[in-house]
C-alpha cells in the first residue's frame, strides 16, 4: 500500500455501518464466523435445496444432533472449509486478515479466533473502541434496531432505523426462490415490528390503516427523540425497489384485505401497501428532517436478493416525486454493478447523494476506478465514505482501503491537474466526514 497523503489526519465518520447489532437469535462469534458466512453460497450450490434449508434450519434451533447427522451425509463442514479455501484471494479474505492483525496480533490464525471470539463476549463495545481508534474513527452511523445509549454512546455511535419492519405488518408471501438470505430479512424484519409495536403498547397492528399510521409516526418519532439520526430502507433483500405512489383508497383496501386474509400475501396488496407506506414515510422524513438511506444494487454472498430489483434506477418513481424534492437520499454500498447509475441519479437529482460502504472490503481496483469517476462528475458534496459493517476486524481495513483508494484517486486527479493539490485536500475532509455532517446536520470533527 502506498503512503495516504490527503486523507492522513482527517477523521473519519463512517456514514453506514451496523456497530453493535446482533441478529435476532444469534450470539456474537469470531472471525471464523465471517469466514462462514460469506461461504454460503457455495455451500447452497452443493447441496439438494431441501437439505440447505434443513441445515439453515438446524442451525438457527443450534440443533447440534440434527447438524452433525446432515455432516455425516452430506459433508457440510467440509464444504465450508472448502470454500473458505477459494476465498483466499478476495478482497474480503485479505481485509478480515489485515483487521485481525491490527487487532490481534501477527500470530496463528486459531488463536485469532479465539482472541476475537473471547474479547467479543468479554467487552465488544471496547474492541469496536479500539478498532474506531486505530482507524481515526470519530463516529459511525449504525444500522441497528436499537443500541444502549450506555454501552455504546451516542457520540460515536449514532443510530439509523430501518423502515422496512413497518412497511410489512403483516409479513411477507411465502419465499420459493433460492438461499436463506431474503428469508433471514423477512424474519428479522418482522422480529424488530414485533418489539416496536409492544413499545407502543400493541400486540399486533391496529384495526385500520390510519391507526397504523399514527403508530409509525409516534414510533418513528419516538426513536428520534432518543438519538436516531436518519432511516434507512433495505427492502431490495424482499422486493423490487419499484415503489409507486398509491391512492389512500387502494391502500385502505390492501391494508383490511391482509388483515383479514392471510392468503392476500401472494396478491398485489402486500405491494401496494409497502408502496404507500414508503411514501407516508418519505413524507414524514421531510417533515422532521430526516435523510433516508437506501440500499442498492449487489447483496451478501448467497442467493436471495434479486439484482434487477436492486438497480437503482426502480428508485426513479420515488425520487422524482415534486412532494419528495427536498428529501436527503443517500444510495448506499456504491450500488455495485451499478455505480455509474448511482452518479448519474445523484447529478441529476440535488437531494441525492452516493456512498461507497462495502466497497472497500470487497473491491480494490474497481473502488479506485469508481471513486475517480465519481469525483470527476459529481459536485464536491455529493460523495460520502462508509464501511457497512458491524465487525471491528472489517471496519479498521475498510477504513484504511477506503482511505487508500480514495487517496489514489484524488492523485490522479491532481497527477491530470484536474484539481490542485488544495482542492484534493478539501474534497477528502468531504467525502471522509464534512458531507456525512452537512446532510445530517451533525457537527463536524
Amino acid at each position: 500500500m502506498t503512503t495516504l497523503t490527503y486523507t492522513a489526519g482527517v477523521p473519519a465518520i463512517d456514514h453506514h455501518s451496523h456497530a453493535g447489532y446482533i441478529r435476532p437469535g444469534e450470539e456474537l462469534e469470531g472471525i471464523d464466523a465471517l469466514e462462514r458466512e460469506n461461504a454460503m453460497g457455495h455451500v447452497e450450490a452443493q447441496l439438494p435445496a431441501g437439505v440447505f434449508d434443513a441445515f439453515v434450519d438446524a442451525r438457527g434451533r443450534r440443533d447440534g444432533d440434527e447438524l452433525d447427522r446432515l455432516d455425516r451425509e452430506y459433508g457440510i463442514r467440509a464444504l465450508f472449509e472448502e470454500s473458505i479455501a477459494f476465498q483466499a484471494t478476495t478482497v474480503h479474505a485479505v481485509a478480515l486478515a489485515d483487521g485481525s492483525r491490527a487487532l490481534y496480533g501477527d500470530i496463528p490464525h486459531a488463536e485469532q479466533v479465539r482472541l476475537s471470539t473471547e474479547r467479543r463476549r468479554a467487552d465488544f463495545p471496547g474492541l469496536y473502541g479500539q478498532a474506531l481508534e486505530l482507524s481515526h474513527t470519530a463516529a459511525v452511523l449504525t444500522d441497528i434496531p436499537q443500541i444502549d445509549g450506555t454501552r455504546w454512546p451516542h457520540a460515536q455511535y449514532k443510530p439509523v432505523a430501518r423502515i422496512d419492519p413497518y412497511l410489512y405488518p403483516f409479513g411477507h408471501p411465502p419465499f420459493r426462490r433460492r438461499g436463506s438470505d431474503s428469508p433471514r430479512f423477512q424474519r428479522v424484519f418482522g422480529s424488530i415490528l414485533v418489539d416496536l409495536l409492544a413499545a407502543e403498547a400493541l400486540a399486533g397492528p391496529p384495526a385500520t390503516l390510519a391507526e397504523y399510521e399514527e403508530f409509525v409516526r409516534t414510533s418513528i418519532a419516538r426513536r428520534q427523540d432518543s438519538g436516531f439520526v436518519g432511516l434507512k430502507i433495505a427492502s431490495a433483500y424482499v422486493r423490487s425497489l419499484h415503489f409507486v405512489r398509491r391512492s389512500r383508497e387502494e391502500a385502505t383496501a390492501a391494508y383490511e384485505r391482509l388483515r383479514t386474509d392471510p392468503a392476500a400475501l401472494e396478491t398485489e396488496a402486500h405491494t401496494i401497501l409497502a408502496d404507500f407506506l414508503v411514501f407516508a414515510i418519505a413524507e414524514l422524513a421531510v417533515e422532521r428532517e430526516l435523510p433516508v438511506q437506501i440500499h442498492t444494487g449487489m447483496g451478501h454472498a448467497e442467493p436471495g436478493l434479486l439484482l434487477t430489483g436492486a438497480d437503482p434506477r426502480n428508485l426513479e418513481p420515488l425520487l422524482s416525486d415534486p412532494a419528495l424534492n427536498r428529501l436527503r437520499v443517500i444510495l448506499i454500498h456504491g450500488g455495485y454493478p451499478y455505480t455509474a447509475y448511482l452518479a448519474a441519479i445523484a447529478q441529476a437529482h440535488g437531494n441525492v447523494y452516493v456512498d461507497y460502504s462495502w466497497m472497500p472490503y470487497l473491491h480494490h481496483h474497481a473502488l479506485e476506478r469508481m471513486l475517480q469517476e465519481w469525483l470527476e462528475l459529481l459536485p464536491a458534496n455529493k460523495v460520502m465514505f462508509g464501511t457497512d459493517t458491524g465487525q471491528p476486524e472489517f471496519h479498521v481495513s475498510a477504513t484504511a482501503r477506503g482511505r487508500l483508494l480514495l487517496d489514489r484517486a484524488l492523485a490522479a486527479g491532481v497527477s491530470d491537474r484536474l484539481w490542485t493539490t488544495t482542492q484534493a485536500e478539501w474534497l477528502a475532509g468531504r467525502v471522509l466526514n464534512e458531507n456525512l455532517c452537512r446532510v445530517y446536520g451533525l457537527e463536524a470533527p
